[in-house]
């Protein structure tokens, strides 16, 4: 892997907040620069916890505060603090460990222009994200050049056939659907990390007591988010304290863990399927245009050409035909306004993370723990 600097996109949020941990255990001197965003909690806070998990790491990083909120504006946004905990670390920000600590001052200034003037200084980044695309696509859409500059882009996002707000939406998705399908069309190398492989990235509560048997205050401090994450996934069905973001990070660190397959991947932008991706195989050329996906776990399939061929679609969404409200109206599929009036086809530019194993994931990162501030 070249060794580039590193901007760090994050919502803390106790996934994140391991993430945070495992990256900058392996890589501290690269981490350039990161920027918080709104998501598994509003900006204040997600800020704020980033604050404190980086003092109390002993890692003097400079920080941004993002976007407040979905770039077009995501009426039915709402964060997950249901998983989190209002304050996003489990009720942490309440304890000693973080009431004592010592926090750095976010930079002050444009956002935007903080962000990419620390790329051009640094020639090329690469840029991980864990929570929304909303600051990177903003960063796109204001500098274009930026795309040049971007080496390779992680991102923790997606969910083809299942969803973790509803059947089809995955959250980082659901929260600015726009901005997602913007960077998955623009950005030239990018990593995607789906909640198909991640969601069974999880701790079982014993594996949690010996990230915290070291008793040092990082230890103690994931010891407390992971338990209380532990109960509030179990509590909705999944199988222990899911570590989604981290799955991101071991993808950009170790990327020889997972099998990816190269496509093109568009998200719904509208309607009753808002957020769902899409896995767009083939080319403009006269070739049909297969798309993937899931809506109430049923497989949407369409085939369909470039020249105003027919559009056949096997499933649709709620039983419905394939217009998903994303601009078919029985002519090619055309998620409307992004393709500009072209096929969803041409999009290959997605490494989309299809296969690991779960066990080794989660033994890798619990390794990384120990080797860091939990010693």
């Amino acid at each position: 892997m070249t060794e580039r600097f590193i901007i760090l996109d994050t919502d803390p949020g106790i996934d994140d907040a391991v993430a945070i941990a495992v990256l900058l255990n392996a890589h501290k001197e690269q981490v350039r620069l990161l920027v918080t965003t709104y998501g598994n909690v509003p900006l204040e806070k997600s800020t704020r916890n980033a604050l404190c998990l980086v003092a109390l790491m002993g890692v003097d990083i400079p920080l941004v505060c993002g976007a407040d909120k979905p770039g077009l504006g995501n009426a039915v946004y709402m964060d997950a603090s249901f998983i989190h905990g209002s304050d996003g670390v489990g009720g942490l920000q309440d304890s000693d460990l973080f009431k004592n600590l010592t926090l750095q001052t976010p930079l002050e200034g444009d956002a935007l222009q903080i962000i990419y003037d620390s790329i051009v200084e640094a020639g090329s980044v690469d840029y991980i994200t864990l929570g929304p695309l909303t600051n990177l696509s903003a960063l796109i859409k204001r500098f274009p050049d930026v795309v040049e500059r971007l080496g390779l882009v992680v991102t923790m996002g997606g969910g083809v056939g299942m969803g973790n707000v509803n059947d089809f939406a995955e959250f980082n998705f659901f929260c600015d659907a726009e901005s997602a399908t913007h960077v998955l069309s623009t950005v030239k190398n990018l990593i995607l990390t789906p909640i198909n492989i991640t969601t069974e990235v999880a701790f079982s509560l014993e594996q949690i007591a010996e990230i915290g048997a070291k008793r040092t205050p990082v230890a103690q401090a994931l010891e407390a988010m992971l338990t209380f994450c532990y109960h509030q996934c179990v509590a909705y069905g999944g199988l222990g304290a899911t570590m989604h973001d981290s799955a991101a990070v071991l993808a950009y660190l170790h990327p020889e863990l997972f099998e990816f397959k190269t496509c093109g991947i568009e998200v719904v932008c509208e309607g009753e399927c808002y957020g769902m991706s899409l896995v767009v195989e083939a080319g403009c050329n006269g070739e049909n245009l297969v798309v993937e996906a899931g809506c109430n776990d049923e497989n949407l399939v369409a085939e369909a050409g470039c020249n105003d061929e027919n559009l056949v679609a096997e499933a649709g969404c709620n039983s419905e035909n394939l217009v998903v409200e994303a601009g078919c109206n029985g002519e090619n599929l055309v998620a409307q306004g992004h393709c500009d009036g072209k096929s969803l086809a041409g999009r290959g530019n997605v490494r989309l993370m299809v296969k690991a194993d779960p066990a080794r994931l989660v033994q890798i990162i619990m390794d990384s723990l120990h080797e860091s501030g939990t010693d």
